[in-house]
């Protein structure tokens, strides 16, 4: 028994192991007398650029406001007089996009801010949004990679906005028309506070979020908003991109002990099994719906492991949706997933006996539960 609590996620951790560098980097930041669209932005733009395989890069303040930007681009450029536009025949449905039922929020309320209908849909066992298997309707999509997984290629036969916030890392330059990146403090390249991000390969795109993101500048013929990062933020986040490499590495290794302790465990399946190329934001287990609370509570109250539950609703359960012109009903595969899913912690800062301790304690929980079930 570990004589403390292990937390979740591992900034506190993090920070006092770079602390220093940070410090340095904010001075540096403050001493410029250049607070905004300085130096550290275009450098951090400049990395970015590369680690994704892009060609542009927009900062911009969170990964929502990323989603927003580029769905209002794609609301501004509808295609109004070209009979050979694909959405010619069906403005509506042009304004429609299909956003899987299960993932947070933001992503849903990033279509709405924007204007657009929003069709909610189902998802498959890997936690990614179902094709559109309607050929001669077509409609705009967005693909989330869930806790880290890569979105399968197959997926980008139609026009696709991708929220990457939880597998940018491993996108392979597969951003669709445009990927919307986090910088949020629970993924895996933190910002101090907020941060966000649009990658595209697309000229256009580019050149209109960066007016979206200034309230219209320079001439203000189209609406925007105030939507960056501070020199601060980007000079402290240049320092953790010296290290987001080998934190990768520790997630990848830690993920490949928890699937080889759990492999045997049939009550259990984990979400990056099989998926070699993950960003291992989370590292989820999907258990029986019956005992997944009784897990939560023997890890989070037993055995003083803060673990989490990514996600316990899916989006069609929310109010909010029922704006929406479709959603998937009681019985679809996100609905069953929502009710079976739980994190277990894997930021690198974990030590060796800690990653053990967690791994024996899903272990003891299923070695138990098959004693009891064998008495009866």
């Amino acid at each position: 028994m570990i004589g403390y609590r292990i937390p979740h996620f591992g900034l506190k951790r993090q920070t006092q192991q770079i602390k220093t560098q940070l410090l340095d980097a904010t001075e540096k930041a403050l001493v410029s007398g250049c607070w905004n669209d300085g130096p550290f932005a275009e450098e951090f733009q400049e990395w970015l650029k590369q680690k994704t395989k892009t060609q542009y890069a927009v900062l911009c303040h969170s990964g929502t406001q990323a989603l927003e930007i580029i769905a209002a681009y794609e609301v501004s450029s509808m295609p109004e007089n070209d009979p050979y536009a694909l959405w010619v025949y069906d403005k509506e449905a042009y304004k429609t996009i299909r956003v899987p039922n299960l993932t947070y929020p933001a992503t849903l309320n990033a279509f709405f801010n924007a204007g657009l209908n929003v069709e909610l849909c189902d998802v498959d066992s890997d936690g990614i949004m179902v094709q559109n298997t309607d050929t001669e309707n077509p409609k705009l999509e967005c693909y989330v990679g869930l806790y880290g997984r890569p979105i399968p290629k197959d997926r980008f036969e139609f026009p696709a906005i991708i929220d990457g916030a939880q597998h940018w890392l491993v996108a392979d330059g597969d951003v669709g028309i445009g990927m919307a990146i986090s910088f949020d403090p629970t993924k895996n390249l933190p910002s101090s506070g907020n941060g966000g991000a649009i990658v595209t390969n697309e000229k256009e795109l580019y050149d209109f979020a960066i007016k979206y993101r200034d309230n219209g500048k320079p001439g203000h013929y189209e609406t925007g908003t105030n939507s960056k990062m501070s020199e601060q933020d980007c000079a402290q986040i240049l320092v953790r991109t010296k290290y987001i490499d080998y934190w990768q590495s520790r997630r990848k290794k830690i993920r490949q002990y928890y699937l080889e302790r759990f492999e045997q465990l049939e009550q259990i399946s984990c979400f990056s099994a099989g998926c070699e190329r993950h960003a291992d934001q989370k590292f989820v287990l999907r258990v029986d719906p019956n005992i997944r609370d009784e897990l939560y509570l023997h890890l989070s109250d037993h055995s003083n492991i803060d673990v989490k539950i990514h996600y316990d609703y899916v989006l069609s359960d929310l109010g909010v949706s029922d704006r929406c012109v479709n959603k998937p009903d009681i019985l679809s595969a996100g609905h069953v997933l929502s009710k079976s899913v739980l994190s277990i912690p894997i930021y690198p800062e974990l030590n060796d006996n800690e990653v053990v301790y967690i791994a024996d304690c899903v272990e003891r929980f299923f070695i138990k539960q098959r004693l009891n079930s064998s008495v009866f």
